[in-house]
């Protein structure tokens, strides 16, 4: 027998459910009573007989897809029965043998490592003894060379204190060559004046033994100078 109490209760979720559906209900009809009335797209004159692309191309029939050829008959496999009369060659070797004769050909694979390693130590061991101990190298003796040659132009470039304001120094070569040729001068009138006539005392003798006298005086003053270490000239301007 049902008590008073369940009678009067409610199924809740039934009565959740009705209530739902009927506002789903009231908005749909409201949102209908709402809708608009879709727009026309505006659409040119121009092209109003114009078809379209889209629908012709799904009006178009679809292409065929390419039969794959049937190559099953044009393979034939050999049936078994033909391998009966097949024989078999076979070679007695001795293969304990061969693997021996080839172990002993075969050379020994070691590491790139190490025998990049004994390669740099032999050419060393090479070059300590091939060198020549005690001499000193080519390219210090050449080094050498053009510092003394640096040297000498640093010198020769250095202009004397003791040279006068407008002159330069004469090179060395033109300062021989000049010497030597007042030396061979000095010996040319000292001939000439050994071949005067001792005893005339004409006019002309005296005249040309004064004029010889002369040379020789300025030659031997000019010796006097380019004997000197050190020869300035005027610069001519």
């Amino acid at each position: 027998m049902r008590s008073n109490f369940d009678f009067k209760t409610k199924n809740q979720l039934n009565e959740n459910v009705r209530r739902l559906r009927e506002i789903q209900r009231n908005c749909k009809k409201r949102q209908e009573e709402k809708q608009e009335p879709v727009k026309v797209l505006w659409k040119s004159e121009k092209y109003s007989c114009v078809e379209s692309k889209i629908k012709q191309d799904i009006e178009k029939p679809l292409e065929s897809r390419p039969v794959t050829p049937d190559i099953t008959n044009k393979t034939s496999v050999p049936p078994a029965s033909t391998a009966q009369n097949v024989t078999l060659i076979r070679h007695n070797w001795d293969f304990i043998k061969v693997n021996g004769i080839n172990a002993k050909r075969a050379s020994l694979n070691r590491p790139h490592s190490l025998t990049a390693l004994d390669d740099s130590k032999k050419r060393q061991e090479d070059l300590l003894n091939n060198y020549h101990f005690g001499e000193v190298p080519s390219y210090l003796q050449k080094r050498k060379q053009e510092w003394r040659h640096e040297e000498d132009q640093r010198i020769a470039n250095t202009p004397d204190p003791s040279m006068p304001p407008g002159h330069r120094q004469l090179p060395e070569n033109e300062r021989k060559e000049t010497l030597e040729l007042l030396l061979a001068k000095q010996r040319d009138v000292v001939t000439h004046i050994q071949k005067l006539p001792i005893g005339a005392d004409t006019i002309r003798v005296k005249q040309q033994r004064q004029s010889l006298e002369k040379q020789l005086t300025e030659v031997e003053e000019a010796i006097k100078i380019f004997s000197r270490p050190k020869v300035f000239v005027r610069v001519e301007s």
